[in-house]
């Protein structure tokens, strides 16, 4: 059951702390476990090694879209992290990203976990109001067809578990963006905590259904492989326009 409507923004920021914490497709009960994991992935590798398994890279990725400064970070793209010493703090271990032009910067994985801002908040209420269409659009894609392939390297996909599904033309930051901007802004939209839902979703029933409705005729979505994902839609090419 909804608390409600006029619960207000500041206490839903009060909150959000105990929440838990979404990281790309994997959620953490608490601030705590998702730093624990960060430092998992840091400490896996030794001083000067490359990031190499793809489940951590793919966290890396989702993890560095949470950053205040996420789109400066990202670059040209990102072709590969590295676990370095902080120049800083020599006796200390830091993320640092190479980028498909050769440049390098280090990126904080505390900074990337700080409370969310209303337009990050507001996002997520998205991503969570549409959830069941793309899960609909999954699920349809394998029952209507024989052989699945990724719409970006033409593999043959065998299971849901290996895929991701992406939008495309316009990619999801700028559907929303753009939807956003002509409902009034991100402070538009109040948004409160539900039972058995995890993250933000908006107070207004009428908001999320009318948002359901334009997404679903807007919205174009196909299948790609994770590591499609991973290399060709996710370094530096499904990065947030500048607002």
């Amino acid at each position: 059951m909804k608390e409600p409507v006029k619960v207000v923004r500041a206490r839903h920021a009060r909150c959000m702390a105990a929440k838990p914490i979404l990281i790309g497709e994997r959620f953490f009960s608490t601030k705590s476990d998702a730093l624990q994991e960060c430092r998992g992935i840091l400490y896996h590798y030794p001083v000067g090694a490359c990031v190499q398994d793809p489940t951590h890279e793919q966290f890396l990725v989702d993890l560095l879209q949470l950053h205040p400064d996420a789109e400066r970070k990202v670059g040209s793209g990102i072709d590969h992290f590295e676990v370095r010493a902080n120049p800083l703090y020599p006796n200390k271990v830091s993320f640092f990203i190479v980028r498909t032009d050769g440049s390098e910067t280090e990126f904080s994985f505390t900074k990337c976990l700080t409370p969310p801002t209303q337009r990050e908040l507001v996002l997520r209420a998205m991503r969570q109001v549409v959830g069941p269409q793309v899960i609909a659009f999954l699920n349809a894609a394998f029952r209507n067809s024989d052989q699945v392939r990724c719409a970006v390297t033409d593999v043959i996909l065998e299971s849901p578990n290996e895929v991701h599904v992406d939008h495309f033309d316009p990619e999801f930051i700028d559907l929303a963006t753009d939807y956003v901007l002509a409902h009034g802004g991100w402070d538009a939209f109040d948004l409160i905590s539900t039972d058995g839902v995890v993250g933000p979703t908006f107070a207004d029933d009428g908001q999320a259904q009318a948002w359901a409705d334009h997404h679903r005729d807007v919205a174009s979505l196909r299948i790609v492989s994770i590591q499609a994902n991973l290399s060709n839609l996710r370094r530096g090419v499904s990065r947030p326009r500048a607002r």
